[in-house]
């Protein structure tokens, strides 16, 4: 069976591509076989991580998203090998248009009974984003019936709403059936492991590529962060990802 990753966060700079480059890690290292795309229009960062060989989908003419370019992506999924695993990266800018067309063709649905089931993907930053990641990730929420996993990124401040923690929002727990998790992106000491993070990410290395290039405590400090989102990861997805 194909599964569509889509990654969904209308504010950008919040830690998408991360959470896509993750999936797509985790996904190959446990076996699957993995198609990447991007369709940011601005910052196409997932087509950056060359290992993943991500393809880019256009979706804008002269700066305008044109919705029907997510047609082309349906037929993409539809037409792939089967248990082809989609990762998906949406840029901000086609955050809109994708949940206008997701709901307007009722896409998830239909892609379900066309074989290719969708797991989305939403991020929540800490600190100053907060507020507006929430506000995207209930949308999604809302707006669709798909699973919806949580990515919680601390690297930008603390995770909690008005002194409560995210995952104890009133919000999540009418769509607590629907929550296949929460993943954390920890905050990590800035001068050491923050730094092999920081490194890895600006250089756009995949984990692998960022132990191979680095020195023995960066490896041994990114082996540890690589093997802290595997576990979690595992977690979620059970012995299907196996």
């Amino acid at each position: 069976m194909s599964i569509l990753y889509l990654t969904l966060q209308a504010k950008g700079g919040v830690g998408k591509s991360y959470v896509s480059s993750i999936l797509a890690q985790y996904l190959q290292e446990r076996g699957r076989s993995v198609r990447c795309i991007d369709t940011d229009t601005t910052n196409p960062t997932l087509l950056r991580y060359r290992p993943l060989q991500c393809a880019y989908l256009r979706l804008a003419e002269e700066h305008v998203v044109n919705p029907r370019a997510f047609d082309q992506l349906v037929e993409t999924l539809t037409s792939a090998e089967t248990d082809t695993h989609f990762v998906v990266d949406v840029g901000s800018n086609g955050f809109q248009p994708l949940m206008a067309y997701a709901v307007e063709n009722d896409l998830f649905s239909l892609l379900d009974t066309l074989g290719v089931p969708v797991i989305l993907n939403s991020v929540i930053a800490g600190g100053p984003d907060m507020a507006e990641t929430l506000s995207s990730t209930k949308a999604v929420l809302e707006h669709t019936q798909a699973p919806t996993l949580i990515w919680l990124n601390a690297h930008l401040g603390t995770l909690e709403h008005r002194g409560c923690p995210v995952t104890e929002l009133e919000l999540f727990r009418v769509f607590e059936a629907r929550i296949l998790g929460w993943i954390r992106l920890a905050k990590y000491p800035a001068a050491t492991f923050g730094q092999d993070v920081e490194q890895m990410l600006k250089q756009r290395w995949t984990f692998d590529e960022a132990i191979d290039q680095l020195r023995l405590m960066p490896q041994m400090r990114l082996r540890r962060v690589k093997q802290a989102l595997w576990g979690q990861l595992d977690q979620v997805f059970g012995a299907a990802a196996q």
